[in-house]
């Protein structure tokens, strides 16, 4: 039987949420709701889906460039989602987001 494995980066019901002002009216723009994903070691994840449904969001608050409303954030089974700048700035040289050009991305 195999051990488990700790996830490399891991989310627990991430939210976030951002508030605008339209007109003379605050709203909320409810840019990503409860995400939860767990990448192992050596695995390759692609994020798929429509314009506009929050997959750069999901990236941005895995790598803390957004703070989740609400859920948690894990690197190498730390708890990552409250870190201060300077922690932040240390984690960051180990990970990046990889933007793909969608027109010759499934070519």
């Amino acid at each position: 039987m195999n051990a488990p494995v700790t996830p490399l980066v891991e989310s627990r019901d991430v939210s976030v949420h951002f508030s605008r002002w339209v007109g003379s009216r605050r709203r909320t723009v409810y840019a990503l709701d409860d995400f939860s994903i767990a990448v192992a070691p050596g695995e390759t994840v692609g994020l798929v889906g429509e314009s506009g449904c929050g997959k750069s969001t999901a990236g941005r608050a895995l790598l803390g460039a957004v703070k989740p409303t609400k859920g948690q954030v894990f690197f190498e089974g730390k708890d990552v989602t409250d870190l201060n700048r300077r922690n932040w700035r240390a984690m960051r040289k180990q990970v990046q987001m990889i933007f793909q050009d969608p027109y010759s991305a499934l070519n």
